[in-house]
């Protein structure tokens, strides 16, 4: 097994999970990547399958899944990782947000050919409390368009939480004598 190319094929998943429309801690893509598993299966070359509570860290980056499978093909390129769990969850900080931006699915499938991120099963994304919740959610990184489907009888739900602006801070002392300009 050759050791650099594992550790691009997860370096490369890693960074285009969430790369697209979030900007990541420009340190994260600077700092080791660490895969942790109680198993690891390969064939050498085109297929490394971790399983039992996989832990892959790289800066703020934090993924967590029962297996994780990454597929190459015979020119020895990376197509697709998929991480399983119940559910498979990942999180980062990014540039803007005040949370880490968080999301979790029982399966999330990257194509690299497509640039595509597919989230199936219970998918959830979370960022900064505005969340998207569906059966499947399909996500072009390059375009940065989503896509969502629940099964039939349920829903797609969005959540999106008003912007706080600065200059509106509650009054937190209406009691004194004090007149409050009203802001725009």
């Amino acid at each position: 097994m050759k050791s650099p190319d594992l550790r691009h094929l997860t370096l490369s998943f890693i960074l285009l999970l969430l790369s697209a429309s979030v900007l990541a801690l420009p340190d994260d893509r600077n700092q080791p990547i660490t895969v942790d598993s109680e198993n690891l299966n390969s064939n050498g070359k085109n297929l490394f399958i971790y399983s039992g509570n996989v832990v892959i860290t790289q800066g703020s980056l934090q993924v967590h899944a029962d297996k994780v499978e990454i597929h190459g093909n015979n020119a020895g390129k990376f197509n697709k990782v998929i991480a399983i769990g119940k559910p498979a969850r990942f999180q980062q900080k990014v540039l803007g947000s005040v949370n880490p931006l968080s999301g979790s699915a029982q399966r999330m499938e990257f194509m690299a050919n497509t640039n595509t991120l597919q989230l199936t099963g219970e998918a959830y994304v979370d960022r900064d409390g505005n969340t998207l919740t569906a059966d499947h959610i399909d996500y072009d990184l390059a375009t940065e368009q989503m896509k969502a489907q629940s099964k039939s009888g349920e829903r797609v739900e969005m959540i999106w939480k008003p912007e706080q602006k600065a200059s509106q801070q509650p009054d937190s002392d209406s009691s004194s004598g004090s007149e409050q300009k009203a802001k725009p």
